[in-house]
């Protein structure tokens, strides 16, 4: 009996929650985000497509979201337009709809973008699937930080503080009632990171 493969792992958690139409769009992104990711790292040294994937993952096993496969998908495809050649606007538009590819655009960054604009942008139109996203995206990279430089370390938490922190009170805005205990968790996750790394670095 041959052993389920990591996508088919994946697929499984999802499969009690939802339709099999909306479970092929999940498994269509994942096969998109491991092809266009190929061939990347990332400082640590692993494959670039474990990022998505732990981010995924984070929403589905730590906040039990298991019935939003748009969220999923946004999630396995976030970092798709602003690091491959594999699919633009329109492509995600006709696979996934509309309301994932903007979902993706928002989380783009431009490279003749500044950081800040970046930022001003995510907290003027991103839905709560952009910002949950995103703030799942930043605890898997304050996670991983230990395979960056010391400087990109500090950089990290500076910024999370001072950019991250607030998008968890605009997510407890936007975010649907049944999911308002996730705000708390991010916010714990993120917060204890950042101090820990602070003590790490002596920065306090």
């Amino acid at each position: 009996m041959s052993k389920l493969t990591a996508r088919d792992k994946f697929l499984k958690k999802l499969r009690p929650f939802m339709l099999e139409r909306e479970l092929k769009h999940v498994a269509t992104a994942y096969v998109f985000s491991k092809y266009g990711h190929r061939g990347q790292q990332r400082d640590n040294g692993e494959r670039y497509f474990e990022h998505p994937r732990a981010v995924a993952l984070i929403i589905l096993d730590e906040m039990e979201i298991r019935n939003d496969w748009q969220l999923i998908v946004i999630a396995l495809l976030h970092d798709i337009v602003e690091d491959s050649w594999l699919l633009d606007e329109d492509r995600l538009e006709k696979n996934f709809g509309r309301a994932v590819a903007l979902g993706i655009k928002y989380l783009t960054k431009d490279p003749t973008e500044k950081k800040e604009l970046y930022l001003a942008r995510l907290r003027s139109y991103a839905t709560w699937r952009v910002l949950l996203v995103k703030l799942c995206d930043r605890v898997h990279n304050l996670r991983t930080l230990d395979g960056c430089s010391e400087e990109k370390q500090r950089k990290q938490i500076l910024e999370t503080e001072k950019e991250y922190i607030p998008l968890i009170n605009l997510l407890g805005n936007t975010i649907p009632k049944d999911y308002k205990q996730h705000i708390y968790y991010l916010k714990d996750n993120i917060k204890g990171l950042c101090k820990d790394y602070r003590k790490r670095l002596g920065m306090d």
